[in-house]
């Protein structure tokens, strides 16, 4: 073409360079307007309010600091993002001890007020809850089109949570207790069948196969054995997981993203409408204990519906339905399973924190742990009788909460520290509230990467244990006002709490006398601030997760109590 157009081939070098320039032109223009809005919106923030800042770059914002302090402190490339802020909050403790600090990373991410303080959290969660941010609305718009109770806004929320609280509620979970108590003693059976084997597992790979079944015994009421067979749509649902998210990498750059995660996305409605069509249709019918969806639908017939249109569910009804099982699957057994290795893992390491979970389970559920299943599926309230391995649950997720919050501050919103009352405006920025550094801050937690469940025990409870009041008035054991937010709090906070809770009791009160878990790493393998299980970001999640999934090998206590 070039020889038709009489152009020689340097000529037409200098053309094709030309027009290369030409259409990246507006790009480059675009992208430097950008990091010009950015860098200048922290500068301005900076000169108008007097605001201590970490050292900034107009080049790399604060990439370049988070880089350094990443260096220094040897943090290995998969690190969790949340970490971040905690490294921050070492290296700068005079900035951070303000409660709040000011993050650059465009255009990694959106520009960040990163919270420290449990107070100023409560201020954009509680007292004034913001509207989630507009990176996670999209990271999620694939996976559910913001049509759940972890994205979705305003009206649609309030009305959407109001329908699926009666199925979350203590009440009727405890109902299920009996049905959740069959796929623990699967889990248990699982681990034992591995126990004296010298075989090295990932635990977090029975632990999810574990937390799925659950779920679905809660969600759907039907067992879908995912410790024994493939489901297939909970295949889908975790293949489509890994193309959802649009940060700047790797994955935005693959042409085939939005198309996999349709094709993974309609693989799991296929599998679930069937069984979500089928309890719309008889959801009068159901016998024996409702069910998270049963309840629902109840609750959209009685109160979302015109007494006129009973009997008349719309079909678009049953969409939004699987937009938010497909959520509460996710959620329901993804930060569960995390939880529970890492449970496992702090006991392993605290012999004597385990031996007073044993000694509990002995008093309530008796000394012999083949009878606990059938004890518990008879009276589910002994659940509520575990305090100490109420309070495992809780410092497990004190030290390693699986994700925090991020909000959008709406126009002129501002945090204002309780004790100095300097404001921090942040009005169109990210707001994180970040529980990881907030839970191992030594300002609100004593000790705190000391793995310490008496922190959570009630005074009643440090009372009957011959504690008196040295040890109420210990700080230790009354943890701080807003402080500890693994699950969030406020009117967003997690409606599957409680869900989660009484799954991870149940789950040692069933396994922790059968069996002891031991780590498994190899010699030699990474670490991070002296962490060989650290929580880690990997491409197949949007959680943290245990580093490998917690390799471990299962000792039988039984074997070794014969063997003794």
């Amino acid at each position: 073409m070039f020889e038709i157009l009489g152009l020689s081939g340097a000529s037409s070098l200098a053309l094709v360079g030309r027009l290369v320039l030409y259409s990246l032109l507006p790009a480059l223009c675009y992208g430097f307007y950008n990091l010009y809005i950015n860098r200048m919106m922290f500068r301005r923030i900076q000169k108008e309010h007097g605001t201590a800042m970490l050292p900034h770059s107009f080049l790399f914002g604060h990439l370049w600091i988070i880089a350094k302090v990443g260096i220094k402190y040897k943090m290995p490339p998969d690190t969790h993002g949340q970490c971040v802020p905690l490294l921050l909050a070492l290296e700068y403790p005079e900035i951070a001890g303000k409660g709040a600090v000011y993050m650059d990373t465009w255009p990694m991410y959106s520009p960040m007020l990163a919270v420290y303080h449990p107070d100023m959290m409560a201020q954009f969660t509680q007292d004034a809850s913001q509207e989630k941010h507009w990176r996670m609305l999209e990271e999620f718009k694939p996976f559910t089109d913001n049509m759940d109770l972890v994205t979705s806004g305003g009206q649609v929320w309030k009305t959407d949570r109001n329908m699926f609280n009666p199925g979350f509620s203590t009440r009727n979970l405890m109902s299920l207790i009996p049905h959740f108590v069959e796929e623990v003693v699967i889990f248990r059976d699982k681990l034992l069948e591995k126990a004296d084997t010298n075989e090295k597992i990932s635990l977090e790979e029975y632990t999810t196969n574990a937390t799925v079944d659950i779920i679905c015994r809660a969600v759907f009421g039907q067992r879908v054995q995912a410790q024994t067979r493939e489901v297939p749509f909970i295949t889908a649902m975790l293949k489509q997981v890994p193309h959802l998210t649009p940060h700047p990498g790797t994955k935005m750059f693959n042409p085939f993203r939005p198309y996999l995660s349709a094709y993974w996305k309609a693989k799991f409605r296929e599998g679930v409408m069937p069984i979500i069509q089928d309890a719309i249709k008889n959801y009068e019918k159901h016998e024996g204990p409702k069910t998270i969806l049963n309840l629902a639908v109840r609750s959209y017939v009685n109160e979302v519906q015109d007494y006129s249109a009973r009997g008349n569910i719309p079909p678009e009804f049953a969409e939004m339905v699987v937009n938010h099982t497909k959520m509460f699957l996710f959620a329901g057994h993804d930060t569960t399973a995390t939880t529970l290795c890492y449970a496992y893992m702090f006991l392993h390491r605290n012999p004597d924190k385990l031996a007073k979970l044993r000694a509990e389970l002995d008093e309530v559920l008796g000394p012999d742990p083949a009878a606990a299943p059938a004890r518990i599926s008879a009276d589910p309230s002994l659940l509520n009788q575990l305090p100490y391995t109420l309070a495992v649950v809780k410092e497990t997720l004190r030290i390693n909460p699986p994700v925090g919050t991020v909000r959008t501050g709406a126009p002129g919103f501002s945090l204002t520290h309780p004790e100095t009352g300097e404001r921090f405006p942040c009005g169109g920025l990210a707001i994180f509230g970040c529980s990881k550094a907030a839970h191992l801050h030594p300002d609100y937690w004593p000790e705190p990467q000391r793995f310490l469940p008496e922190r959570f025990m009630t005074t009643a409870a440090a009372t009957a244990r011959g504690g008196g009041e040295e040890e109420e008035a210990d700080p230790l054991l009354h943890p701080r006002r807003n402080a500890f937010r693994p699950w969030e709090m406020g009117p967003r906070n997690c409606i599957g709490q409680e869900l989660a809770s009484l799954e991870l009791r149940l789950v040692l009160a069933l396994t922790a006398r059968e069996v002891d878990v031991e780590l498994a790493y190899a010699p030699g393998a990474p670490t991070f601030m002296g962490e060989v299980a650290y929580q880690v970001e990997t491409p197949e999640h949007v959680t943290s997760h245990p580093k490998d999934g917690l390799p471990v090998r299962i000792r039988s206590r039984k074997h070794h109590a014969t063997s003794s």
